[in-house]
C-alpha cells in the first residue's frame, strides 16, 4: 500500500492491532532504506516487537528511534520536528496512542499534531494511531474515527481498522476495505 508522505489518522477498534500495524509499515519504511521515529507513552510489546523486526538485521533495525511521548504535546512535536529534519531519510513518523482513549480528542494534542504534519517534511509519511469512538447514535458503523472532521479539514486520510465477530481485521482505507488477519510476521491482507 502507498503511504509516501500521506498524512493518516488510523482509527483503530480496541484490541485489533493498531500497533502491530503500526510495527508493520515502520518495518516496511526500514526494508525500502528508510528510517522510523515511533512515539508514544510505552514501547510497544516486547514480544510482538521482536516477531515484527525478526525479518531485520542489526544495522536495519537501528534506522528505528522511539522517541518517549510525555508531557506536552507541543514539545513532543519539537522533539520529533528535530528528530526528522537532524536523521537522513526519515519516511515515516509514527505516533501511537498519543491521545486519550476515550471522549473527545484534546484540543492541545489535535492542534500539535496538525502543527506536526505541517512542519515535517512533505514526502514523510505521518501516522497517528488511536482509538476509534464510541457509537452513541444507534449508527451502523464499522468503526467511528474521534474528531474525524477536524482531520480531514487539516488534509489527512481517515483509515479505520476494526475486526467482525468472526475475529476477522478489517482494514479501511478511506473507503477502500481490506479484510485480513494477524500472524507472527505482521499482517497479512
Amino acid at each position: 500500500m502507498d503511504m509516501g508522505g500521506k498524512r493518516i489518522h488510523l482509527s483503530v477498534e480496541g484490541g485489533c492491532g493498531g500497533t502491530t500495524f503500526g510495527l508493520h509499515c515502520a518495518v516496511n519504511e526500514i526494508q525500502s532504506g528508510g528510517r522510523v521515529l515511533w512515539a508514544s507513552p510505552e514501547m510497544p510489546n516486547a514480544t510482538r516487537f521482536s516477531q515484527l523486526f525478526a525479518s531485520l538485521n542489526i544495522v536495519e533495525s537501528s534506522r528505528f528511534h522511539a522517541l518517549n511521548l510525555i508531557g506536552a504535546m507541543d514539545r513532543c512535536v519539537d522533539a520529533i520536528v528535530e528528530a526528522e529534519r537532524s536523521l537522513p531519510r526519515v519516511g515515516l513518523v509514527v505516533l501511537d496512542d498519543w491521545c486519550a482513549p476515550t471522549g473527545r480528542i484534546e484540543k492541545d494534542n489535535l492542534d500539535a499534531v496538525f502543527d506536526l504534519a505541517k512542519r515535517m517534511k512533505p514526502d514523510t509519511t505521518l501516522l497517528l494511531i488511536s482509538k476509534s469512538g464510541t457509537d452513541v447514535t444507534g449508527a451502523e458503523e464499522a468503526y467511528r474515527p474521534r474528531s474525524k472532521s477536524d482531520f480531514e479539514q487539516n488534509g489527512f486520510e481517515i483509515w479505520g481498522l476494526y475486526s467482525n465477530p468472526k475475529k476477522t481485521i478489517h482494514l479501511d482505507i478511506s473507503g477502500l476495505v481490506n479484510e485480513g488477519k494477524i500472524e507472527e510476521s505482521g499482517f497479512i491482507f
